[in-house]
Parts: C-alpha cells; sequence; structure tokens
C-alpha cells in the first residue's frame, strides 16, 4: 500500500515538473523572447498560470486518463465471444489487474477497481470450468468480495474435498461459508463437516460445525462423538459447548458414560447454567435426579471443595490497560459521561445563561421604547432636545481633544532629518529609460540602444517586493535637471528611446 502510493505521488509529481520546465519555460522564452521582445512587464500571473495549468494536467487529467483506461479495457472484458481463445482473454484480465497496482491509482482506488475485475473474471473461469491453481486462486478472491454467490465456493470445495490437512486461513474460509445464507442447510453443514474430520483437525473454530452437524442428525454423529469426545474429557470441560456435546455423546453407546453423567449432574449441582441457559440446566438436573443417593452425595461433596477452594483464590480479571478499555466502553455505551460531554454541557450552560442575558438587554431596550412612546408630546421634545445636546457636546469635546493633540510639536523624525540633510546637499540627474526583471534583457536592450547612438548607459541592480531583481537602465549624470531633460528629449526626437523619466540622486 505504502509503495502504492509513493508511485502515486512520485508519478504526478514528475510529470508536473516536467510540464513546468519543459512547457512552462517554452512559452515564458516565446513571450520574452519572440512574441514581445521589446516590451517590459511583469510575468508573474503568467508564471502562476502555467504552475496551476501543469498541476492540473499533472494530477487530475493523469488520474483521468488512467480511470478512462481501465473502463475502456474492463469494457471490452465484458461480453467475450466464447469462440475467443481463452488464454488471450485471461492475460487480458491479468493484465488489467495489474494495471490496478499502476501509478495511476491510489491504493483504495485501486483496490476497489481490482475487486471488478477479479468479479468479472471469476465469472468467465467458470464459464469455461478452469480449475486451475490460479483459477482458484481467483476463486478465493471473488468469494471473499461477494461470499453469497454460491457460484464462486462450489469450485473451492471440490478442492478442499481431497483429505489433505487444512491450513487456518482454509479452515477459516469453510466457517464464512457456514456463515452464510446456507447456514442451516444440513447438507453443506454434513459436508464441511466431513471435510474437518477428513483433515483430522479440532479447533475452536469447528466446534459450533460439529455440534451443528449433531443437531442435524447427521450420518456423521457417531464419528464426530468418537473424534471429538476424547478431547472434551481430556480438558475436562464443562463449559455451555461441552455439555450439550455431552448429551449429544450420551445418545450413543460411549464407555465414557458414568464420566459425561458426572460432569452433567455436577453442573446442574453447582447451578453455573441456571441463568444462561435454563433449557440446558433442566436437562442436566435430569441426570442428577437419575443418579443413586451415595452418587449425589460424592458430587455434592466434591462440588463444595471446589466452592470453598475457589472463595480462597483471589482472582485479578482486569489488567492496567483493561481497566482503561472498560472505561472507554462505558463512555461509549453511555453508562458514564466523558470529559468531552461534561465540558459540551458546561458550554452548553454557559452558552444559554449568555443569550438569556442578551435577550433580558434587548427586552429592556424595547420596554424603554414601548414607554418613551407613551410620553406626551411636550416630553418627548425636551427628551430629545436634551439627547441631542448631549451628543453635541460629546462631539465637541472629542474635537477639541483632538486638535490640541495634533497642534502639539512633535520631535522630527529620523527620515525628516535625512531628506532635509539631502536638500542641501549638491544633487545630479540621470535619465532612466527602462527597468526589466533580468540581466540577460538589460545586456540586450543596452546593446541595442547603444547602436542608436545613445551613450553614458550604465545598470543599476535593485530588489523587487515581489522577489528577484529589477534590472534598471539608465544614461548619463548631470549637473542640472534642465540639461538632463533636453538630453532625453532629443533622444525621443530622433527615435532612439520611446519614454523616460529623471532620476534625482546625491552627488557622490
Amino acid at each position: 500500500m505504502l509503495y502504492q502510493t509513493l508511485k502515486f505521488y512520485l508519478a504526478r509529481i514528475a510529470i508536473s515538473l516536467i510540464l513546468i520546465f519543459g512547457l512552462g519555460f517554452t512559452v515564458l522564452f516565446f513571450l520574452h523572447e519572440v512574441a514581445l521582445p521589446n516590451v517590459v512587464f511583469d510575468d508573474v500571473v503568467i508564471q502562476w498560470t502555467i504552475v496551476l495549468v501543469c498541476l492540473f494536467f499533472g494530477f487530475i487529467a493523469y488520474g483521468m486518463v488512467g480511470d478512462q483506461r481501465f473502463f475502456n479495457a474492463l469494457h471490452s472484458l465484458k461480453n467475450v465471444d466464447p469462440q475467443s481463445e481463452p488464454e488471450n482473454i485471461k492475460n487480458q484480465f491479468e493484465n488489467l489487474l495489474s494495471f490496478s497496482y499502476s501509478s495511476y491509482f491510489l491504493p483504495d482506488t485501486g483496490k476497489r477497481y481490482r475487486i471488478l475485475v477479479v468479479l468479472l473474471y471469476a465469472d468467465y473461469l467458470l464459464s469455461i470450468g478452469d480449475e486451475t491453481s490460479r483459477a482458484l486462486n481467483i476463486y478465493v478472491q471473488a468469494f471473499l468480495q461477494s461470499p453469497k454467490d454460491s457460484r464462486f465456493r462450489k469450485p473451492l470445495l471440490a478442492i478442499l474435498n481431497q483429505g489433505r490437512e487444512l491450513t487456518s486461513e482454509e479452515m477459516d474460509l469453510l466457517l464464512i461459508m457456514v456463515q452464510q445464507e446456507d447456514i442451516h442447510d444440513p447438507i453443506l453443514t454434513q459436508y464441511l463437516a466431513g471435510l474437518f474430520l477428513k483433515a483430522g483437525q479440532w479447533s475452536g473454530k469447528v466446534e459450533l460445525l460439529f455440534l451443528s452437524a449433531l443437531e442435524n442428525q447427521s450420518e456423521l454423529s457417531e464419528d464426530i462423538i468418537q473424534f471429538a469426545l476424547p478431547i472434551y474429557l481430556l480438558h475436562k470441560r464443562t463449559d455451555e459447548l461441552a455439555l450439550r456435546f455431552y448429551l449429544f455423546a450420551l445418545k450413543f453407546s460411549v464407555k465414557e458414560e458414568e464420566q459425561i453423567k458426572t460432569h452433567l449432574a455436577r453442573s446442574y449441582f453447582e447451578g453455573n447454567l441456571s441463568g444462561v441457559a435454563p433449557s440446558l440446566h433442566q436437562k442436566c438436573g435430569e441426570i442428577f435426579e437419575a443418579m443413586n443417593a451415595d452418587q449425589r452425595e460424592g458430587i455434592k461433596r466434591q462440588s463444595e471443595e471446589n466452592q470453598i477452594t475457589s472463595k480462597m483464590k483471589r482472582v485479578k480479571l482486569f489488567r492496567r490497560e483493561d481497566l482503561q478499555d472498560l472505561k472507554r466502553l462505558k463512555v461509549e455505551m453511555g453508562l458514564v459521561a466523558s470529559r468531552m460531554k461534561i465540558l459540551g454541557s458546561w458550554g452548553r450552560w454557559l452558552a444559554r445563561k449568555i443569550l438569556m442575558g442578551c435577550k433580558w438587554i434587548l427586552l429592556q431596550v424595547l420596554e424603554g421604547f414601548i414607554r418613551f412612546g407613551y410620553l406626551s408630546f411636550r416630553a418627548k421634545l425636551i427628551s430629545f432636545s436634551l439627547l441631542s445636546v448631549s451628543i453635541i457636546l460629546i462631539l465637541s469635546l472629542s474635537e477639541l481633544t483632538l486638535k490640541n493633540k495634533q497642534d502639539l510639536p512633535s520631535p522630527p523624525s529620523v527620515t525628516e532629518a535625512k531628506s532635509s540633510q539631502v536638500k542641501k546637499e549638491d544633487r545630479v540627474y540621470t535619465i532612466q529609460i527602462a527597468a526589466v526583471i533580468s540581466a540577460k534583457q538589460a545586456d540586450k536592450m543596452i546593446r541595442s540602444l547603444k547602436k542608436k547612438g545613445v551613450e553614458g548607459l550604465y545598470v543599476v541592480k535593485a530588489s523587487r517586493r515581489s522577489g528577484g531583481y529589477w534590472y534598471k537602465i539608465r544614461a548619463g549624470q548631470f549637473l542640472l535637471k534642465n540639461q538632463a531633460s533636453a538630453y532625453a528629449n532629443r533622444l525621443v526626437d530622433s527615435n532612439s528611446i520611446k519614454n523616460y523619466f529623471l532620476i534625482s540622486l546625491p552627488k557622490k
């Protein structure tokens, strides 16, 4: 997943950079050197436009091309001609599966597209009856994505019914099959139970499957009893599943009958299942009542000894991490309030109080307007006059205060002091002809001006606010402003330059 994510972003970044440095610089070179060679302008907007366009084609348009290629290929495989060469069609499906891992897609998108291909691929393999190892792998993928589709289940059951030892993943696959739409199908239950018996495997995962086969009175019931009963008795199990199995085992002639009855009777006397499985508890009670007095007394004595021993043991159920998980579950289930919920309730209480205060102020203002409306005309006129005079006095006082502050002498600033000193110094004047953003453009313009007879040319480099530098092309230095202006006008009249402006500089 991480590898495909890196491919996704690196490919898009690479394409975007290629477009920016290839197409972008080409466009800028064409504008400055071919289309508008003598025009000086700020091309920041054009640069950002080129970057955004290249990013669009590098990220969004590139992904759209990948989606279109995928769905075109998928559409061509939806209606495959039965007379087509199977190997050719399978190669197309394999190539499409590989394409879903390409840099066109993020892992989640590629997985979603891959599921579409797998389901279509599995359907085609079923139509040609393919049961090769690759086909079975595709059937597994299709079944995991659509477990209720029985078409994908049948070839998998056929290959698993070979008597070999099943892996844990294959066992999980069989149990998933049981949990689907045919969970109450006794034929499927018997079939799957037979697979586990052939493999000779036992785990807690298949226990329910064996019990379901016993409840359906499967033909394999006796084999299941002979296989599983020694395992139950070896571990002295007395849980609900074990007791249910013991009751089924009593229906067959087993040599461990007395041991089974002892487990059932002791479970009844201890009453562990009375509130969990009352019907099972009642059946255990029937076994207990059918025993003779000595047997019942022995079971009672043994149960009481076990209870005394259990009371003396202090069982520590929870670790510190378990207590944290328990607290989290209590919050999620709403048994206790979380800190955020408490803070939220306090916040809502404060918001209600503020809202009520605002409402009270608004109501008081409205009530004041209502009372003002009930006053006589004379009282209203007096009130309005007093209010107007108060406003005029307040405005007059504020204007007078502001005027007094402005009249106060302020100390001369550093800038004013410097400007006054500069005015006292001698000045020179120069002619600025143009300002460009690259040294290359400045050199080119100076060569062109020299050919036209302009003398005293030089370049001043200055920083730009938006970044980069200005290259200011200037000509001559004159003691008098009139001299500089007359020289500039002669250059304009001779068409050596188009426009200019004078720059005043301190004499060095």
